[in-house]
């Protein structure tokens, strides 16, 4: 045989071993990931999970549960009050507080997806304890949930005396795609699961897949994760997405630095509703409580913060940040952005590791903050309540009777 033939025969050989041995280690590994499916199917406890479906919220927490939650790879307890709002502890919630009293307002971010003392609400009352902060906020809510919250702590009597509303990017796609009111009284309904649309790259769905039959194999895809960290420090924003697609550049957070999908449904686009609609009816649900918390003389103030697409695509003067900032013109007690802060600790950076400010402020392969960036929000929001202090409504309502009884007796 020529030494030509010898070497293809030799390739060939090497070729047929390594198919062979792919073959054999893919079926061993579906058998195995079989038997580990079923036994996995007949152990699993289902926890006692907290939140519940509501009739005018879509969802809500139980009142007085406590249960370890979950959000990547953190387990942390998670607590509710009489009100069913997340809390440092179960505790009942008197209706009156000889302290000013500030109903809290906000999605996952403001629910705080960590330990309580390390989430800018629990760092805000740890901080402010002369305060009685209420935490209405839930992972998936919007203004039409913020209006309904506090139109229920109203009505049980529970006395407020400021509502500060931390306004989520993601907002303007859950009023246009998700939410829809189901009659006059401001109750809404979700989007049937049937009709949602996902995000997810294909790459993630043939990761899910092979990770599923294939453990073993799926293991092999995590070694590459492990490069990611590096990837993203040196300043390559991008990560396989999940649901909502690419954490760096998320459809929901994109409205405002780039055309966003109007036709699909959620959580793809922004149907049927479009970004238009979505913010104008957020608009509409905000000026309601505004005039709802009016009438009772009770402030409304607001707090806006970057989401991680935006640090990486938008300005510290985002359209998010015009929109709020012009609404609250004549309306609210205070206006926070948090789009500085974020900023300047992005900018700290060395050439170097650009991305660097990812990992520090951010769970990493997630869009939510870490305990550095809950602290960059609570200190924002503690340094303007130390600078205009919230005080009882009742007696800014004594004050202003007061004076204009005064001024009617000169």
């Amino acid at each position: 045989m020529s030494q030509p033939a010898q070497r293809l025969a030799k390739l060939a050989l090497l070729f047929a071993a390594i198919l062979f041995s792919a073959t054999a280690f893919l079926t061993l590994d579906w058998f195995h990931s079989a038997a580990i499916r079923r036994h996995a199917s007949k152990s699993i406890d289902q926890p006692d999970l907290c939140q519940v479906r509501d009739p005018v919220r879509h969802h809500a927490f139980k009142p007085n549960c406590a249960t370890v939650d979950y959000w990547g790879a953190d387990a942390y307890k998670l607590f509710t009050n009489s009100l069913g709002f997340r809390d440092e502890k179960i505790r009942d919630v008197p209706l009156a507080d000889t302290r000013p009293r500030i109903l809290i307002l906000g999605d996952s971010f403001t629910e705080g997806k960590l330990a309580w003392n390390k989430s800018y609400v629990g760092r805000i009352a740890a901080q402010l304890p002369q305060y009685d902060f209420l935490n209405g906020g839930v992972d998936g809510y919007s203004p039409s949930n913020y209006l309904n919250t506090t139109r229920m702590v109203l009505d049980q009597g529970v006395q407020i005396d400021e509502v500060i509303v931390f306004l989520d990017n993601s907002a303007v796609q859950l009023e246009a795609a998700f939410y829809r009111d189901i009659d006059g009284s401001g109750a809404v309904a979700g989007i049937e699961r049937e009709r949602q649309r996902s995000a997810t790259s294909w790459y993630v769905k043939f990761r899910r897949t092979v990770s599923s039959h294939f453990m073993l194999t799926g293991h092999l895809f995590r070694l590459f994760d492990r490069i990611q960290p590096t990837l993203v420090r040196h300043g390559f924003y991008r990560l396989p997405g999940d649901t909502f697609g690419d954490p760096f550049d998320m459809e929901f957070s994109a409205w405002t630095y780039r055309p966003v999908n109007e036709s699909d449904a959620f959580p793809a686009g922004y149907a049927p509703l479009g970004v238009a609609g979505g913010i104008a009816k957020e608009k509409v649900k905000m000026t309601l409580l505004w005039e709802e918390l009016a009438k009772r003389n009770i402030p409304i103030s607001v707090v806006v913060y970057p989401h991680l697409a935006q640090l990486v695509h938008d300005t510290p003067d985002s359209r998010q940040v015009r929109i709020w900032r012009q609404w609250c013109e004549g309306k609210c007690k205070r206006f926070v952005s948090v789009f500085p802060e974020f900023y300047a600790a992005k900018e700290q950076c060395p050439p170097t590791q650009p991305g660097c400010w990812y990992s520090t402020l951010f769970v990493f392969g997630d869009i939510h903050f870490s305990a550095a960036g809950n602290a960059l929000v609570a200190d924002a929001v503690v340094k303007d309540l130390a600078a205009t202090p919230p005080v009882k409504a009742h007696e800014t309502s004594a004050q202003t009777e007061s004076s204009q009884a005064l001024g009617t007796h000169e």
